[in-house]
């Protein structure tokens, strides 16, 4: 057959273009990028969904068969829908995902922050670390199958059950509260201390250099009334501000050195050897009433509010994405 005039294959490329899609490579089966400004439901996106720098992108029951890219400053909030490929957001983007499905990663570069509630993500999370940025993890009645690698920021699971390798490393804090994690455990210089309650990791756990570490009941960070259950060893070294270990089940080994001051505890049942500073633990003194993990919560839902607010307001000035 006669190959087109090239004339014709400019004109279909513009007339393309008008619709509101643009050719690109990408993850979608269909090559199209689409990009969203506004409010849209019901609807499906034949390719991959672009939120451009500064817009704001509100979706409900929504199909993306592609990817899904947040640019800098933009927000995507996402009701009901579902992603078949990963979602990536850049520095000071914002995602707000409930009662959706994410087919691939989550990739966060500095963005503002992820919530997930009621939502599921088949790949792994990544928060990467960006020069003056303080983004979040929160997360509530979630699934992630992946790992969890986060290395800025503050991070909050709660309810969450996560299939791979938790890792945080120099955030603000780690909060594990009646969680699951299926392998292991490993939280590195939190600015304000990692505390895991009510919570199962069948890997092992690792707290090293941290400012404060909770494991199980107490009320040294959090106010927690029910311990975990630990499937390998715990290694908990070089902490500050105070380290307590209570209540918990550790089928492996509790050890530890140079935490200062010296680590506290009771009531643990360790299978293994345990070690190190924590041969002759004595209880802590209880003497905080305080949650710190109601704090968090608490600061992180006005973050999401503000947050949230703003995108819908900005979605509903520019009216109708026409995602069609």
């Amino acid at each position: 057959m006669r190959p087109l005039p090239r004339s014709v294959v400019v004109l279909s490329t513009i007339a393309l273009a008008s619709t509101g899609l643009a050719l690109g490579a990408g993850s979608a089966s269909a090559a199209l990028t689409t990009h969203c400004d506004g409010s849209a439901a019901d609807v499906t996106v034949p390719g991959d969904l672009v939120v451009a720098k500064g817009d704001s992108c509100v979706l409900t029951n929504v199909t993306v068969e592609g990817e899904v890219r947040v640019r800098a400053d933009a927000d995507l909030l996402l009701t009901d829908s579902t992603i078949a490929d990963r979602v990536v957001v850049r520095a000071d983007g914002y995602v707000d995902s409930v009662g959706t499905t994410i087919g691939g990663n989550v990739i966060s570069h500095g963005g503002y922050g992820v919530y997930l509630d009621q939502s599921s993500v088949a790949g792994a999370y990544r928060g990467q670390a960006a020069d003056g940025a303080d983004p979040f993890l929160y997360s509530y009645d979630s699934s992630i199958e992946g790992r969890v690698n986060v290395a800025q920021g503050a991070v909050h699971l709660e309810t969450v059950t996560v299939g791979g390798n938790v890792t945080t490393e120099n955030t603000v804090y780690t909060d594990i509260i009646d969680s699951t994690l299926a392998r292991d455990l490993t939280v590195t210089g939190n600015a304000e201390g990692t505390a895991v309650c009510a919570s199962e990791v069948d890997g092992a756990v690792t707290a090293t250099g941290n400012a404060g570490v909770q494991l199980g009941i107490g009320d040294g960070i959090v106010n927690c009334e029910d311990g975990n259950y630990f499937g390998s060893d715990v290694t908990v070294s070089e902490n500050t501000d105070g380290t307590d270990v209570s209540g918990n089940i550790i089928r492996g080994a509790l050890t530890g050195e140079a935490n200062q001051p010296a680590p506290t505890g009771s009531d643990n049942r360790v299978r293994g050897e345990v070690g190190g500073q924590f041969t002759d633990l004595a209880p802590a003194m209880r003497t905080m009433s305080a949650s710190a993990t109601e704090d968090h919560a608490e600061q992180l839902d006005t973050q999401r509010a503000e947050r949230r607010a703003a995108a819908e307001k900005a979605a509903e000035h520019a009216g109708p994405a026409n995602l069609r």
